[in-house]
Formats: C-alpha cells, sequence, structure tokens
C-alpha cells in the first residue's frame, strides 16, 4: 500500500483538528506504527491490546467515555467500538475495521514483521 494511501486514511483515525498537514502525517505515522507493532495474529495475538490502543487515543481527542468501548469473546480478541455522533448539521459516521491479521512468521520476512519500518516510500510491517 502506497504511503499517501495509508497516511489519508490513518489521519482520519486521528479524531483531532491539526492545522498543517506535516503534523497529520506525523500523526497518522505515530498511530500507525503503533498498531504495527502489536501483535495481532490469531494464533498469539492480543487485537485487545491494540482495540484499547486506539480507545485511549480517541477519548484523549474528545470522544466520551461512554461512546467508546472495548469488548469481545474473550480477553485476546477484543475490538473497539466508536460512535462518532452527528450534530444535526452533519450526519454520524460509522467506520469499521479488523485489527487482526494473517499469521506472520518471522522466517517469512526479510525485516521483523512486528517493527514498523519504512523503505523507499513504504510501509513494512504486520502488526
Amino acid at each position: 500500500m502506497r504511503l499517501r494511501t495509508v497516511i489519508g486514511m490513518l489521519t482520519m483515525l486521528a479524531a483531532s483538528p491539526v492545522s498543517a498537514q506535516t503534523q497529520h502525517e506525523a500523526r497518522a505515522k505515530e498511530i500507525f506504527k503503533q498498531l504495527v507493532e502489536i501483535n495481532t495474529t490469531h494464533s498469539v495475538g492480543d487485537t485487545t491490546k491494540a482495540a484499547e490502543a486506539m480507545a485511549v487515543r480517541l477519548k484523549a481527542a474528545g470522544f466520551p467515555s461512554e461512546d467508546v468501548q472495548v469488548l469481545g469473546p474473550n480477553p485476546r480478541k477484543g475490538n473497539l467500538i466508536a460512535r462518532y455522533r452527528g450534530n444535526g448539521q452533519r450526519n454520524p459516521l460509522l467506520l469499521l475495521a479488523h485489527l487482526d491479521v494473517v499469521e506472520a512468521r518471522r522466517d517469512d520476512w526479510s525485516v521483523d514483521p512486528f517493527t514498523f519500518l519504512e523503505r523507499g516510500g513504504y510501509f513494512w510491517g504486520r502488526g
């Protein structure tokens, strides 16, 4: 995935207004790095950890605590639900995604799959 595409998608998750595009890009990259470095594979990973990390960011950006929930079928398989309310002039927004990733065996990678790396305009990592 191209760097600009990922940055554009993650900037929406930053959830707080920032004036300069470079600040948006830096925040999006910080969020992406955080998620890449959390192992969320099915066998040994923890999607709850990733969901909780994003919940903290949403609350810090001003989402009310009652609109941000982490829940799931067991302690390692949590999901994030966040309600972004409309204000009467703008509609509410629902974003859906999954936090788990397919298995990432270190032997199959030329780099550590759970370490964020930027190379040649691309981000590398599994998350």
